[in-house]
């Protein structure tokens, strides 16, 4: 079975087609990659299959479930167990690192302290981060501090959209592989 699996999905913002009948399968397991020049519709894509968007035509699966389909059925994104990273990293400024991490975590204090411990050492994170704010940290820990955050809830399935897009060369090339090594491991 198919960790995902995408039929015929479109979808467009008044006039503008974003994304035009993509059909897409991904094996459990995989590594996947869509490639495509600026405004082609990747960042759509990944929303659609996140919840947070939905399509126009087509359908959604993922481990055979439906998530998504052009009649109007839709599991909200909240429970479709995908993570999400965006390109911005997206942490709340409001919350220190730890609050970052923890945040949409349920359960009682203790598991959720055990939980961020163990996706601060995952992501190789100091623990005399946590208390910080996310504008005290350099690019590429905010972007470490996102994908703890992106993983705290075990999600089936993990989107990037260009994360590493603002890091410098070296750094890219660096949290790349961290990453790729991270989200084996999980």
């Amino acid at each position: 079975m198919s960790a995902l699996d995408i039929r015929a999905v479109s979808k467009s913002y008044g006039r503008v087609r974003a994304v035009q009948s993509v059909d897409l399968v991904v094996p459990s397991g995989a590594h996947t990659a869509i490639v495509g020049p600026s405004g082609s519709g990747k960042t759509t894509l990944l929303r659609l299959i996140a919840g947070f968007e939905a399509p126009d035509a087509g359908s959604i699966f993922m481990n055979g479930a439906m998530l998504a389909d052009a009649g109007g059925a839709m599991i909200p994104a909240h429970k479709r167990q995908i993570g999400y990273l965006p390109q911005d990293g997206a942490l709340f400024p409001h919350l220190t690192v730890a609050e970052n991490i923890g945040f949409g975590l349920t359960g009682p204090a203790e598991e959720k302290s055990r939980r961020i411990a163990e996706l601060v050492e995952m992501t190789t994170l100091d623990r005399a981060m946590l208390a910080r704010w996310p504008h005290e940290l350099s690019g590429g820990q905010q972007q470490r501090v996102a994908l703890a955050r992106a993983l705290a809830q075990r999600p089936k399935l993990m989107l990037l959209d260009e994360p590493f897009s603002a890091l410098d060369t070296g750094l890219r090339a660096a949290t790349r592989k961290a990453v790729t090594q991270l989200l084996d491991a999980a």
